[in-house]
C-alpha cells in the first residue's frame, strides 16, 4: 500500500516534463501504425502493480488464454516508473505494447498516441468474443475516464448524464479511447463499533441532543468528529489528507464541489474557480477542521493516503476518508464500515479510473480491442471482485452487494463506491496538471498548518496556476 500511494507525488511532479517529449506545438503528432487481423499467438500488456491491483487481473490471464488461444504477456511496474515507461514507449512509436493501462491525468497528452474505439465498437466482426455494453459503464466514470476530444483535450464531454452513444459523441467531436476499470473515488470508513456503543449513542444524544449517527453532512460532520476527539484517550476524530502531495488537492476539491464550486478546479472555460469565495469557504471549513475544532491527530498537516489509512489502522480516529477499503490493526478490537463522504450543498468526492487502451502502434490493434473488451466485460469483472477490483459496471456493483461472501470479506464498501462514483468529480483536463495540482496542495498545506490564511493561500495559488497555463499554451484571461 505504500509503494502505491507515496510514489503518485514522484510521478505528479515529473509529470510535466515528461508530458513535453510527446507534445509538439500544443498537440501531439498524428500516429500510425498497421494492425493485422491475424490472430496472434500472444497479446503484450503494460500494467500498475498495486495502482490498479495487478493480483485482479493476473487472476483472469488463464481464463483468456484457455477461451482465445491467445496468451497475455503481462509487465506490472509501480505507478511512478509506469508512467514514465508509457510516456516513453509512445514517443518512440513502439509497438512492443498492445495493450496499456492509462490513468486519468495522462490523457490529455496522450490522445494521439492512443487508439481510438469508436470505429471498432461499431464493426461486428470485433465484438464477436465479448460486446462492450457501453450502458451498462457507470456513465460518469466513462466519460470522465475514456471520452476525449482530440483537438481541444482540455474540453470534458458536455453532458456525462446521458447514455453512452458512440454516434453522439463523435458527432460533438469527442472520441473513446478505452474501456474504465479500476474506479476509485473518496468513500468514508467509520467504526462502526463506536457508533453502534449504546453507552456512545447515549452521551452523544445527552450531549447534542440528537442520535449519533453516520454524518450526511459536513456541519454533522463536526459535531461527530467533535464527540470523538478525546486526546487523553489518544482518540480523535478523523484523519485529513493535508500534507504536501496530490492527496490535499484531492481532499481540498472534493470540499469545493461540496459547497457548490466547480470540483475540477478549473472548468473548461479556464476560469480559475478554485480562487473564489465559495473556494475561500471551502478551504477554511478544511483548515478549521485542524485549527479551530482540532478534530484531527498530531501530525495531519504531513498526511498522505498511506498515513490516513495506517492512522485509521491503528485505531487512533473514528473516522477516515481513502480511495480503497482500509482495516484495523489485529491489535485493534473493532468494527470498520463505509458511507459516502459528506455533502454540503452537493455531494462532490474526488475521483479518478484507470482504463485499458490499445497502443496505436500496435501490430494487432484489432485482437488488442477484443481483449480489452473482455476483460473490461461485467462478467470478468465480477470474477475479479475477490481481488478487490474497483469495478467501473453498474452490473458489478450489483452482483457484488448482493454476494454474501463479498459482504462478510468487504462490508458495505462496494455499495458505498459504487453509489459515490455515480456522484463523483474529476480533474480538470490538462497537460500540465502537476503544475496546477502542485500550486493548489501548497496552498492547501499553508492553509492547514495556519502558516498562510485560506484566501491569501489560493490567491496565491491562483498567481501560480496562472502563470503555469499560460506557459502551456493555454487561453487564459
Amino acid at each position: 500500500m505504500t509503494d502505491r500511494l507515496m510514489t503518485r507525488r514522484d510521478f505528479l511532479k515529473e509529470m510535466a516534463a515528461t508530458s513535453a517529449v510527446l507534445v509538439v506545438g500544443g498537440t501531439l503528432a498524428s500516429c500510425g501504425g498497421s494492425s493485422s487481423s491475424a490472430k496472434p499467438t500472444s497479446l503484450n500488456m503494460l500494467y500498475a502493480t498495486v495502482e490498479a491491483d495487478s493480483d485482479a487481473i493476473k487472476a483472469v490471464l488463464p481464463g483468456f488464454k484457455s477461451m482465445f488461444g491467445i496468451n497475455i504477456n503481462l509487465d506490472t511496474i509501480p505507478y511512478d516508473a509506469l508512467q514514465q515507461k508509457v510516456f516513453a514507449e509512445l514517443a518512440s512509436s513502439s509497438s512492443h505494447y498492445d495493450i496499456m493501462i492509462v490513468d486519468t491525468p495522462w490523457m490529455p497528452a496522450l490522445t494521439g498516441k492512443i487508439e481510438p474505439l469508436s470505429k471498432y465498437i461499431k464493426d461486428p466482426k470485433l465484438n464477436d468474443i465479448a460486446k462492450p455494453d457501453l450502458q451498462d459503464f457507470i456513465a460518469k466514470v466513462f466519460y470522465d475516464t475514456a471520452v476525449y476530444n482530440p483537438s481541444k483535450t482540455y474540453l470534458h464531454y458536455p453532458d456525462v448524464t446521458q447514455p453512452i452513444n458512440v454516434d453522439a459523441i463523435t458527432r460533438q467531436g469527442f472520441e473513446i479511447y478505452g474501456f474504465p476499470l479500476q474506479a476509485n473515488v473518496l468513500t468514508m470508513s467509520y467504526r462502526k463499533d463506536m457508533f453502534d456503543d449504546p453507552h456512545e449513542q447515549a452521551a452523544f444524544q445527552q450531549q447534542y441532543k440528537k442520535p449519533l449517527a453516520v454524518p450526511q453532512t459536513w456541519n454533522d460532520f463536526v459535531s461527530v468528529a467533535q464527540f470523538f476527539t478525546r486526546p487523553g484517550q489518544r482518540l480523535y476524530g478523523t484523519t485529513l489528507m493535508a500534507g504536501d502531495g496530490d492527496w490535499a488537492t484531492d481532499d481540498f476539491k472534493m470540499l469545493l464541489a461540496c459547497w457548490g464550486g466547480d470540483g475540477h478546479l478549473i472548468p473548461d472555460n479556464f476560469k480559475l474557480d478554485f480562487a473564489t469565495p465559495t473556494g475561500v469557504e471551502a478551504l477554511s471549513f478544511y483548515s478549521d477542521l485542524i485549527n479551530k475544532y482540532k478534530v484531527t491527530p498530531p501530525g495531519v498537516t504531513e498526511f498522505s493516503w498511506d498515513t490516513a489509512a495506517s492512522t485509521f489502522g491503528s485505531g487512533l480516529t473514528a473516522m477516515s476518508m481513502n480511495y480503497h477499503n482500509v482495516s484495523l490493526n489485529p491489535s485493534v478490537k473493532g468494527e470498520v464500515a463505509y458511507a459516502m463522504a459528506p455533502k454540503q450543498v452537493t455531494y462532490g468526492p474526488h475521483f479518478g479510473t484507470w482504463m485499458l487502451s490499445v497502443n496505436s502502434f500496435s501490430k494487432n490493434k484489432e485482437w488488442a480491442y477484443r481483449a480489452i473488451t473482455w476483460f473490461t466485460s461485467g462478467d470478468v469483472q465480477t470474477k475479479m471482485l475477490k481481488q478487490q477490483l474497483h469495478p467501473s459496471r453498474i452490473s458489478v456493483y450489483q452482483k457484488a452487494v448482493a454476494d454474501s461472501s463479498l459482504v462478510q470479506q468487504f462490508g458495505n464498501f462496494y455499495d458505498v463506491l459504487g453509489k459515490s462514483l455515480a456522484v463523483g468529480v474529476g480533474r480538470p483536463r490538462l497537460t500540465n496538471y502537476s503544475d496546477v495540482d502542485q500550486a493548489i496542495w501548497v496552498a492547501v498545506n499553508n492553509a492547514a498548518t495556519g502558516r498562510v490564511a485560506p484566501d491569501a493561500s489560493l490567491n496565491q495559488a491562483a498567481t501560480r496556476v496562472k502563470s503555469a497555463l499560460q506557459q502551456a499554451g493555454y487561453p487564459v484571461s
